[in-house]
């Protein structure tokens, strides 16, 4: 019993691994993510933020947060995801919904449709710099919102996190070349 014990853990610490290289997860991670989380998340349901409609002072949630779960799979699993991308695996797995995520996620789909069907014919890319321009937000924000296997990556605003790593792969790539 013990070793199917290990041999979990040491699968999920693959998967958290390939987390950390930035691959796209295995639906089998984003679902192993949500049956850990065990909840849903949608805002017409309860609207709990900050002077929300659903919103009392001392009164918890009836969600999980996303700072609570993320805090849960660090001390309880060990897994560390930003909370990011942890949002893009709850929202992928559909266990979480906001307004603004819905309004990007029916953008997408109006602006990657072929125009024969009414839509605007736009390349992935294209459509995601559209909904940034035409939301006033950033095309990190428009990708955060919008499920895995809808991202475009190399776009030219990055996340903090993507900058960092950029930055730490150029170093690691310059000392790899003097050390030749």
């Amino acid at each position: 019993m013990r070793k199917s014990v290990e041999d979990t853990c040491q699968k999920r610490r693959a998967r958290v691994d390939q987390e950390k290289q930035g691959k796209t997860p295995t639906l089998e991670y984003v679902t192993f993510i949500c049956r850990l989380y065990g909840d849903c998340y949608d805002d017409r349901e309860e609207d709990s933020k900050i002077n929300g409609l659903n919103w009392e002072p001392g009164v918890k949630a009836g969600h999980k947060s996303m700072a609570s779960f993320q805090k849960e799979l660090e001390e309880g699993h060990g897994i560390h995801l930003s909370r990011t991308k942890l949002q893009k695996i709850l929202i992928t797995g559909g266990c979480w919904t906001t307004e603004r995520s819905r309004e990007i996620q029916w953008l997408y789909e109006e602006y990657t449709a072929v125009k024969e069907s009414g839509g605007r014919g736009l390349s992935a890319e294209e459509a995601i710099r559209a909904i940034a321009k035409h939301l006033g937000i950033s095309t990190v924000s428009v990708t955060i919102n919008l499920p895995y296997g809808k991202v475009v990556y190399g776009l030219e605003n990055k996340s903090a996190n993507a900058k960092r790593l950029d930055k730490c792969r150029a170093k690691k790539k310059r000392s790899a070349l003097i050390g030749r």
